[in-house]
Protein backbone atom coordinates (compact mmCIF):
# COMPACT_ATOMS: atom_id res chain seq x y z
CA UNK A 1 0.00 0.00 0.00
CA UNK A 2 1.48 3.46 -1.05
CA UNK A 3 1.94 6.13 1.65
CA UNK A 4 0.35 9.10 0.91
CA UNK A 5 3.91 10.85 0.77
CA UNK A 6 4.63 8.14 -2.02
CA UNK A 7 1.18 9.57 -3.97
CA UNK A 8 2.94 12.89 -3.51
CA UNK A 9 5.54 11.67 -4.59
CA UNK A 10 4.33 10.29 -8.20
CA UNK A 11 2.51 13.59 -8.77
CA UNK A 12 5.67 15.59 -8.65
CA UNK A 13 7.14 12.87 -11.28
CA UNK A 14 3.98 13.93 -13.44
CA UNK A 15 5.42 17.59 -13.37
CA UNK A 16 6.80 19.31 -16.73
CA UNK A 17 7.96 21.99 -14.88
CA UNK A 18 11.58 22.61 -13.87
CA UNK A 19 11.23 22.01 -10.31
CA UNK A 20 8.92 18.75 -10.08
CA UNK A 21 6.45 19.34 -7.02
CA UNK A 22 3.30 16.96 -6.14
CA UNK A 23 0.87 17.89 -3.05
CA UNK A 24 -1.81 15.78 -1.55
CA UNK A 25 -4.67 16.67 0.46
CA UNK A 26 -5.67 13.91 3.01
CA UNK A 27 -8.50 14.16 5.99
CA UNK A 28 -9.44 11.12 8.09
CA UNK A 29 -7.00 8.90 6.17
CA UNK A 30 -8.45 9.74 2.66
CA UNK A 31 -7.30 11.37 -0.52
CA UNK A 32 -9.42 14.36 -1.01
CA UNK A 33 -7.36 15.58 -4.00
CA UNK A 34 -4.15 15.58 -5.57
CA UNK A 35 -1.60 17.99 -7.99
CA UNK A 36 1.32 18.56 -9.83
CA UNK A 37 2.88 21.94 -9.82
CA UNK A 38 2.03 23.17 -13.68
CA UNK A 39 3.25 26.13 -15.63
CA UNK A 40 0.36 29.05 -15.85
CA UNK A 41 1.98 30.87 -18.61
CA UNK A 42 4.75 30.45 -21.34
CA UNK A 43 7.85 31.16 -19.19
CA UNK A 44 8.86 33.30 -22.02
CA UNK A 45 5.67 35.25 -21.63
CA UNK A 46 5.61 35.62 -17.86
CA UNK A 47 9.09 34.89 -16.20
CA UNK A 48 7.89 36.32 -12.45
CA UNK A 49 4.59 34.13 -12.08
CA UNK A 50 5.73 31.44 -14.20
CA UNK A 51 4.07 28.56 -12.34
CA UNK A 52 1.64 27.17 -10.22
CA UNK A 53 2.86 25.83 -7.02
CA UNK A 54 1.72 22.09 -6.18
CA UNK A 55 -0.13 23.81 -3.07
CA UNK A 56 -2.11 26.01 -4.83
CA UNK A 57 -3.55 23.55 -7.56
CA UNK A 58 -4.77 21.09 -4.89
CA UNK A 59 -6.51 24.08 -3.29
CA UNK A 60 -8.26 25.44 -6.46
CA UNK A 61 -9.61 21.79 -6.77
CA UNK A 62 -11.14 21.16 -3.54
CA UNK A 63 -11.62 23.37 -0.51
CA UNK A 64 -10.22 21.76 2.70
CA UNK A 65 -12.26 20.78 5.89
CA UNK A 66 -10.78 22.18 8.80
CA UNK A 67 -7.68 20.19 10.04
CA UNK A 68 -6.96 18.68 6.95
CA UNK A 69 -3.33 17.46 6.39
CA UNK A 70 -1.21 17.96 3.11
CA UNK A 71 1.93 16.07 1.86
CA UNK A 72 4.15 17.67 -0.31
CA UNK A 73 7.36 16.02 -2.54
CA UNK A 74 9.97 17.05 -4.82
CA UNK A 75 11.47 15.02 -6.82
CA UNK A 76 14.68 15.79 -9.27
CA UNK A 77 15.37 14.20 -12.76
CA UNK A 78 16.42 11.20 -11.32
CA UNK A 79 13.53 10.68 -9.14
CA UNK A 80 15.22 11.73 -6.11
CA UNK A 81 13.18 13.48 -2.83
CA UNK A 82 14.57 16.86 -2.62
CA UNK A 83 13.38 19.31 0.08
CA UNK A 84 9.41 20.34 -0.81
CA UNK A 85 9.48 22.63 2.30
CA UNK A 86 5.86 24.71 1.13
CA UNK A 87 7.01 28.57 0.34
CA UNK A 88 5.65 31.47 2.94
CA UNK A 89 3.27 32.35 0.44
CA UNK A 90 1.68 28.61 0.02
CA UNK A 91 2.26 28.29 3.63
CA UNK A 92 -0.29 31.39 4.05
CA UNK A 93 -2.58 30.25 1.37
CA UNK A 94 -2.69 26.43 3.53
CA UNK A 95 -3.33 28.26 6.75
CA UNK A 96 -6.23 30.26 5.46
CA UNK A 97 -7.76 27.39 4.04
CA UNK A 98 -8.11 25.32 7.36
CA UNK A 99 -4.73 22.95 7.34
CA UNK A 100 -3.68 22.56 10.26
CA UNK A 101 -0.01 19.88 9.18
CA UNK A 102 1.97 19.60 6.13
CA UNK A 103 4.59 16.82 5.69
CA UNK A 104 6.95 17.07 3.36
CA UNK A 105 9.92 15.62 1.60
CA UNK A 106 13.96 16.50 1.98
CA UNK A 107 17.19 15.19 0.51
CA UNK A 108 17.52 13.22 3.92
CA UNK A 109 13.98 11.82 4.29
CA UNK A 110 11.14 14.02 5.53
CA UNK A 111 9.81 16.80 8.01
CA UNK A 112 6.88 17.68 9.39
CA UNK A 113 5.75 21.59 9.67
CA UNK A 114 3.28 22.20 12.10
CA UNK A 115 0.09 25.18 10.71
CA UNK A 116 -2.06 25.72 13.71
Amino acid sequence: MLSFLDVALKQAARSKCRYRVGAVLVKGGRVLAHSSNRYRNAPSVDFRFATFHAEEVLLRRSSPPQGAVVYVARVNRAGEPQMARPCPRCQRALISSGVTLVHYTTAAGRETLSLA
